[in-house]
């Protein structure tokens, strides 16, 4: 290169020598924009690596090994970056990625409250979130946020590709002095990409309108407005439910279109509410015909060949304790005194001998996840064939186990466990109620040997829930709640199940088994699925203790388990005490599944695993093919595995398919719930429920049964009728002429007046002004 004049000359080489010239501002012009991205690439690198710190402009120069001249195209390509939207600058200068990952992520999106979007990656997208984020491998699940204007019209759980990046709060102004700090910043996702609908059919109300009608959704997991494409079948009337098969999904201002492929019926008729909730979370209670058709090939009886290898217990006093209306049987028990301790056999129904990995029962299987406990039925995971006939460990008849057998010591350690494949006859079948008088003393079954053998397990129960409760494990049974229903479906009366010790019987016995398996898998290093619970975020802890000190408990900072614990038990007793509890539990992380050992915390277990109920959860039945491999002399042929590799997949799909249940089950529950309440609101003779104030203003009184964990209101016009009330804005509080007050914290009896179904609204009114 020769410098002459207005030109820059350079020589070249090769087959055509010789000098050509460019103009010195043509030259130059060049030069800039290489060295330009040169820079940029290497900005860019220096900002995408592991370990980088939001810097100044100084600060990115001095990483860069940037000499002074280079100094001013580093700002002007700093600003240029961040009007492109591809850098933010944060406070004191200092700048960082917008952009989290430079790949898209996968994975679906959940629902939450009012209408809310929150985007869970796939186990192969988490770690590479984990990986931009710079959090490590034993970090909990990460959801991202995800705002209506970025979700391309999804809805919840479909499947989506999305891109991340860093969102600035929206309080933070543009002024230089309002900057972000890099800690305000959260990441958010934005959707790129559909990948996959969840719902193959929409639910609705007809309405007429437009050429054909609409459908009327609930505007979340299904669009708010769908129009029809052609005429609805005839004799469909405006306000009937319908399902919808999608042709047209939403996008922008344009509507949902579709074609009615069933008519429910009216809203109000038996068993359509339950039926749209099953239509709302995907959940189905037909199997596919392949499914059926190899269910029916499997042997009612039990063959020689499949007893070879078995230890038999066909001969000796083992029982199944369930609930009373339960079909499936998939545990039962043997206790009996050894020594100075006890020896506990707990028997699983093997369901890994007839469901093989691979088979259409296994992948329906896996499809569904688990089983769903609706209040008007059951939706099992695996078909009726096996789940209340071959698998159920029935009354009087032998049915192949996986056998877990514990020998206990007297202080409640484990002091042995040894695993085998059994087959058993089950020698009596009790429901709860019926052992519970029993265990009190107040009652017999009859038979001595069976007597003795359930108060022996019940003397084992408690010692094993003493030792956990010494060892720090979390005291926060909630009673199940049980909406009675006729054959119309319409709800009679609500029943609560409390955790008495018939329950804790079986609890106790399960834990200990889970337990067992799961330390035994870990010692091998198998590949398994793991129940895992994260401890609660400090700051949800730091919440919780300022609402647990408005109730007037005394504690301390809830950093430790120790403190934890003492408020659990502190509040056992105390009047508002499921509130309590309820408050404790929202706290805490959800339970999960994961292919990582990562301890329990509500238990305080290190190792824990999902192992008793292989008929009605996936995660069992993958845990009984890995606990085939802890058996000696296996006697049929070991059924193959998960890779590990898709564990972490398959942990996920079976954590969202639980929670997808979950929220089915309370959905249809407090349904039905509502149902019972409008009438209640109706009879010449209404219950009443204690309830609690949780806030008033001047209109009225927001309460709380936490019994039905049921939220609701009391107009201040309905207090009048019992005195001159009036509202003290100063105090928060309702007061009356003759000196009574209402305020938060107060119990008071209410009476439903009026129920709002759809938005899920009760007006109640005191129980004192109820008509004799």
């Amino acid at each position: 290169m020769i410098p002459c004049g207005d030109f820059i000359f350079h020589r070249a080489s090769g087959p055509c020598k010789g000098n050509f010239a460019l103009p010195r501002e043509q030259f130059h012009g060049k030069e800039k924009a290489m060295s330009t991205t040169t820079l940029k690439e290497k900005l860019l690198r220096l900002l995408r690596s592991p370990h980088y710190e939001p810097q100044d402009a100084s600060g990115l120069a001095r990483a860069l090994e940037i000499d002074a001249k280079e100094r001013p195209a580093l700002r002007e390509l700093l600003k240029e970056l961040e009007k492109e939207g591809v850098l933010i600058r944060l406070r004191q200068q200092r700048y960082t990625l917008k952009s989290v990952s430079e790949e898209p992520l996968c994975g679906r999106l959940r629902g939450g409250v009012k209408g809310k979007l929150y985007f869970q990656p796939d186990a192969d997208s988490l770690v590479k979130l984990y990986r931009e984020l710079g959090l490590g491998a034993e970090a909990s699940p990460i959801e991202l946020p995800v705002t209506p204007n970025r979700s391309l019209d999804a809805l919840p759980g479909d499947k989506v590709l999305v891109s991340v990046r860093q969102a600035v709060p929206p309080h933070h102004r543009r002024g230089r002095k309002m900057r972000p700090d890099a800690r305000d910043l959260h990441p958010e996702a934005r959707v790129l990409e559909i990948v996959e609908r969840k719902l193959k059919l929409w639910t609705g109300i007809y309405r007429a309108g437009g050429l054909y009608g609409f459908v009327q959704g609930d505007g979340f997991a299904t669009p708010e407005k769908i129009r029809l494409s052609e005429p609805p079948p005839a004799g469909l009337l405006a306000g009937m439910c319908v399902t919808v098969s999608p042709e047209r999904y939403p996008l922008g201002n344009m509507d949902a279109t579709g074609h009615i492929e069933q008519v429910l019926g009216w809203p109000d008729d038996a068993g359509v509410d339950i039926t749209r909730i099953m239509h709302r979370y995907a959940l189905r209670d037909e199997f596919p015909s392949d499914v059926l058709a190899e269910t029916r090939k499997f042997p009612h009886t039990i063959s020689e060949q499949e007893l070879a290898g078995r230890d038999d217990w066909r001969n000796r006093c083992v029982l199944t304790i369930d609930p009373i209306d339960a079909r499936d049987f998939d545990d039962a028990i043997s206790v009996h005194r050894k020594n100075q301790g006890w020896e506990l056999a707990v028997h699983i129904a093997d369901v890994s001998h007839y469901v093989r990995p691979g088979s259409a029962t296994d992948r329906e299987a896996r499809e569904r996840g688990n089983s769903t406990y609706l209040p008007d039925r059951v939706l099992p995971m695996l078909p009726p064939t096996l789940c209340d006939d071959i698998c159920s460990l029935r009354e009087g008849e032998e049915r192949l186990t996986c056998l877990c057998l514990l020998r206990i010591g007297a202080d409640g350690r484990t002091e042995k466990a040894t695993f085998r494949k059994a087959v058993i006859c089950s020698r009596k079948r009790f429901a709860y109620e019926q052992v519970l008088p029993i265990l009190e003393g107040n009652a017999s079954c009859g038979e001595e040997e069976i007597d003795t053998m359930l108060r022996e397990a019940h003397n084992l129960a408690q010692t094993l829930r003493r030792r956990r409760m010494q060892h720090g494990a979390l005291n926060l049974d909630m009673p199940e709640l049980h909406v009675l229903l006729d054959d119309m479906g319409t709800p009679v009366g609500i029943q609560q199940n409390a955790g008495d010790i018939a329950h804790q019987l079986i609890e106790e016995c399960m834990l200990a088994a889970n337990e067992a398996v799961a330390e035994a898998l870990n010692a091998k290093q198998l590949p398994a699925i793991h129940r895992v619970h994260e401890a609660p975020d400090p700051a949800k802890l730091s919440a919780l203790g300022h609402e647990l000190r408005s109730y007037g408990l005394q504690l301390g900072a809830l950093n430790t388990r120790e403190e934890l614990c003492r408020v659990a038990e502190q509040i056992i007793g105390h009047r508002d005490e499921l509130t309590l509890k309820s408050l404790i539990l929202r706290s805490m992380m959800r339970a999960r599944y994961d292919a990582k050992s990562l301890g329990h915390f509500g238990l305080n277990k290190g190792n824990y695993c999902h192992f008793t109920s292989p008929i009605r959860r996936y995660a069992d039945l993958v845990v009984h093919r890995c606990f085939a491999r802890l058996v000696p002399k296996h006697p049929s042929p070991l059924p193959p595995i998960p890779a590990a590799s898709t564990l972490p997949n398959l942990a996920n799909h079976i954590s969202e398919t639980e929670r997808n249940s979950a929220f089915a089950e309370n959905e249809a529950q407090q349904a039905k719930l509502l149902q019972y309440m409008q009438i209640q609101a109706e009879s010449a003779t209404p219950t009443a429920w204690k309830a609690r104030i949780t806030e008033t203003w001047l209109q009225g009184l927001a309460v709380e049964i936490p019994e039905l964990r049921l939220r609701g209101f009391i107009p201040g016009e309905t207090l009048e009728e019992s005195g001159r009330w009036f509202y003290e804005s100063h105090a928060h509080r309702w007061s009356c002429t003759d000196g009574r007050h209402l305020l938060p914290g107060d119990n008071l009896d209410v009476i439903p007046t009026h129920v709002n179904a759809q938005d899920k609204f009760i007006d109640f009114r005191p129980a004192v002004m109820s008509k004799a």
